[in-house]
């Protein structure tokens, strides 16, 4: 009995190089990104040639060794996704044969469904509980939604599905809601301090195409909720929720960026395809060196450096980093 033990064990210590080569030669994750101008990363972003590192797309990509390609394109409505992953190939982007062959697949839309309608008029009519207009809204993306997953599923049955609906965009002083439109609301004794929980009401529905899909297809996709998440960061700190939202008062910040890309991290991780260790490690040196390299005649990054390498999780390392820069003009040179 002791010698077949030793001869097991010798066996194992022998393969064990083996093991550990195939090991290090595993092939990188897809991820294919699909969407609008959020996924795109093309707004929000400062310095603009940063953007394949502060973009939710790149940081997810970069910090988990990932194969990534972006296909999302901005202006798109869901309708126009829908159109889009049914385009064959045509050699140049392949879109189709990179969603077949991904691991991973991120949808960003629903955002221009509902910002490219009349948002005074959506506010006008919520105010006074008549919900028709944003419900053709939300019954349209939901029937676009269905047929994208379904799609999608059919191209590749096996692949993650990662789904993230909308953000709220307004607040007060939002300039999404133009003079006139303003102008237009107070005539019906509708104010800009009631502007945010008003559209809040029209997001959600209109991110209940999501939600509602999933309720009748259990274990279709995850949800990226970046709209619970951004609401819950406004409640605790308006202004650094403000932040959250480019000066375009629509697109997300490059902070904006970083929350998302923590949040779909974080999902990664829950379902085994991200190692934590490893993407906080690869994050804490992309973050130390974008400050080295933008930041180091602006101001002292030495601490920065410091609270970075210290920070626990990638969510405090987002914060700490961007809170550093506020307001500090990056070394274009």
């Amino acid at each position: 009995m002791k010698k077949k033990l030793l001869a097991f064990l010798l066996i194992i210590l022998l393969a064990m190089p083996l093991l550990l080569i195939g090991c290090n030669n595993k092939e990188k994750l897809h991820i294919v990104f699909l969407g609008d101008s959020v996924g795109e990363g093309i707004a929000g972003i400062r310095p603009v040639s940063e953007r394949e590192r502060d973009a939710y797309y790149g940081i997810v990509g970069a910090r988990n060794g990932y194969d990534f390609k972006n296909r999302a394109i901005s202006g798109s409505r869901s309708r126009d996704l829908l159109r889009f992953i049914q385009k064959p190939d045509n050699g140049v982007r392949m879109t189709q044969s990179r969603l077949r062959s991904a691991d991973i697949i991120h949808v960003s839309i629903l955002g221009n469904d509902l910002l490219l309608a009349d948002l005074a008029r959506m506010i006008a009519t919520i105010a006074v509980e008549d919900f028709s207009y944003v419900q053709e809204i939300a019954d349209n993306a939901f029937s676009n939604i269905a047929q994208i997953v379904e799609i999608l599923k059919d191209y590749n049955p096996t692949a993650f599905l990662l789904m993230q609906p909308i953000y709220n965009p307004v607040f007060t002083d939002s300039t999404l809601i133009t003079p006139v439109q303003r102008a237009e609301l107070a005539a019906h004794n509708i104010y800009p301090e009631q502007y945010r929980e008003i559209l809040g009401v029209a997001v959600s529905m209109v991110n209940a195409a999501m939600h509602d899909y999933l309720a009748e297809h259990p274990g279709s996709y995850y949800i990226i909720d970046v709209y619970a998440e951004f609401d819950k960061i406004f409640a605790q700190d308006e202004e650094q929720g403000k932040r959250l939202i480019f000066i375009d008062a629509a697109h997300p910040s490059a902070l904006g960026h970083g929350v998302m890309a923590d949040m779909i991290q974080t999902q990664l991780e829950e379902l085994g395809l991200a190692n934590a260790k490893v993407a906080l490690a690869k994050y804490k040196k992309m973050r130390i060196a974008q400050l080295e390299r933008l930041y180091k005649n602006a101001f002292d990054i030495t601490p920065i450096k410091r609270q970075i390498r210290n920070a626990r999780s990638c969510n405090e390392v987002t914060f700490a980093y961007f809170d550093a820069i506020e307001g500090q003009m990056p070394d274009y040179c």
